[in-house]
């Protein structure tokens, strides 16, 4: 059997390792007082370092990790900018990574922070996590206040977390689930449930259920026999578009959702490539953002060109110690509720509803105010057209782009939008 190639977006960000049973961190109390010694001789210790921080970030790495090695440069920008106020302090939780070893990678990598030896793994397995990179934000109060699983993206996000600790108006624990955003306004589309559809002709559909002593689990997998798979995915307004993200195994590459929004349609599409070597099986998704508290898999598929290849992936999920079982299944159509109005579900950038933003809904002919009710939603019952959407005010404390547009597109639909809440850093 040709060898099948099945690349997890895990690998990208984290570098898997065991998890310890009882996890003894808990985010909002206090974090275990720990010492390290850094390479160059330096004792760090959590209780000192807060009394002339406001707050500590512990990164957990290895020598070995990829996404670890990845992440260094953001964190390192970051330090930079916040080393008066927070301290830094990155432990390889490694055996094998001798201080020396250390060493000479941060010489490497050009990095300033503190960096050193996890003893024994204690601070890995106090926080018990599945791999690493694996970052931990302890609060002035010795709390810990976020966590975050896998490989920050960009110094920003390193930077938006901790602007939410620092200041004299950070006087309690706070625990922080996700990574902030700045107040950028836009605009997502949304659905009343999740889902992915091929708009390519003769596509086949197959379910595989896996079973084994500890799990029933069900696969999609799809055939496509065109030289590209034209994919579109819907998402509701529970999702955060900005945290989302589409996972290319062909390409091995992540895509924020985000950057594939087609505003003209109103719709997220994606264009797969269909082209691999023969018996080459390659899993797309769906995710959140790995690290942050949610959704880990919205949605994941195989995407096959041959009707043949079904059978060699059943044989493959085999040998993973499952029993494989396979069939054709045809698409059940959705059962929709038809929308009867254009709604926009106004949020901040944490995601909680404001009331009072007005916006105007605009035809060449005429245009009609409509305000965001106290849970944040505008529903416009006009009658159907493309309207040009822009918000005229926004409560006392919030702000927008005022540069910032809609088009509705003839048909009625369903959006979340998002304005800034000042107060929020």
């Amino acid at each position: 059997m040709k060898k099948l190639i099945i690349l997890i977006l895990t690998i990208l960000v984290l570098c898997l390792g065991t998890a310890s049973a009882d996890t003894g961190m808990t985010l909002g109390e206090p974090f275990m007082n720990f010492t390290a010694t850094d390479t160059e001789g330096n004792t760090f210790t959590l209780s000192e370092a807060l009394k002339d921080h406001e707050a500590v970030l512990l990164n957990i790495w290895a020598t070995w990790c990829g996404p670890c090695q990845g992440e260094f440069p953001d964190l390192e920008k970051a330090y930079q900018k916040y080393k008066d106020k927070v301290a830094f302090i990155a432990l390889s939780y490694d055996d094998n990574d001798t201080i020396e070893k250390i060493a000479a990678f941060r010489d490497e990598y050009q990095l300033t922070f503190p960096m050193g030896r996890d003893e024994g793994s204690a601070l890995y397995n106090y926080v018990a996590q599945y791999g690493v990179p694996t970052t931990v934000v302890i609060d002035r109060f010795g709390n810990a206040g976020f966590l975050r699983l896998g490989s920050f993206n960009t110094a920003e996000e390193v930077g938006n977390v901790l602007d939410r600790f620092l200041g004299d108006d950070y006087t309690e624990t706070a625990v922080l689930t996700r990574i902030p955003k700045k107040g950028v306004t836009r605009a997502y589309p949304v659905s009343p449930a999740r889902a992915m559809h091929i708009d390519n002709e003769n596509v086949k559909k197959a379910r595989f259920h896996l079973t084994n002593a500890v799990s029933d689990d069900y696969l999609m997998a799809y055939v496509v026999s065109e030289d590209t798979a034209h994919l579109r995915f819907d998402i509701t307004a529970a999702d955060d578009a900005a945290d989302m993200m589409y996972y290319d195994d062909a390409k091995v590459e992540r895509v924020d959702l985000p950057d594939i929004l087609d505003a003209e349609r109103n719709v997220f599409t994606y264009d797969q490539a269909m082209e691999s070597p023969e018996g080459t099986h390659y899993l797309y998704g769906l995710y959140y953002n790995v690290g942050m508290e949610g959704d880990p898999d919205l949605m994941e598929f195989f995407l096959l060109q041959k009707e043949e290849y079904l059978e060699e992936l059943a044989d493959y999920l085999r040998t993973m110690e499952y029993e494989v079982s396979w069939e054709f299944v045809e698409d059940t159509p959705a059962d929709k509720t038809e929308q009867k109005a254009y709604v926009l579900h106004v949020e901040d950038q944490d995601g909680n509803p404001v009331p009072g933003v007005a916006v105007n809904f605009c035809t060449d002919a005429a245009c009609t105010m409509q305000q965001s009710d106290e849970n944040g939603v505008i529903t416009f019952d006009g009658e159907k057209a493309n309207y040009h959407v822009q918000i005229l005010k926004a409560p006392e404390g919030y702000s927008f782009d005022k540069g910032f547009e809609l088009y509705t597109g003839d048909a009625y639909g369903e959006w979340v939008l998002h304005v800034g809440n000042d107060s929020l850093k």
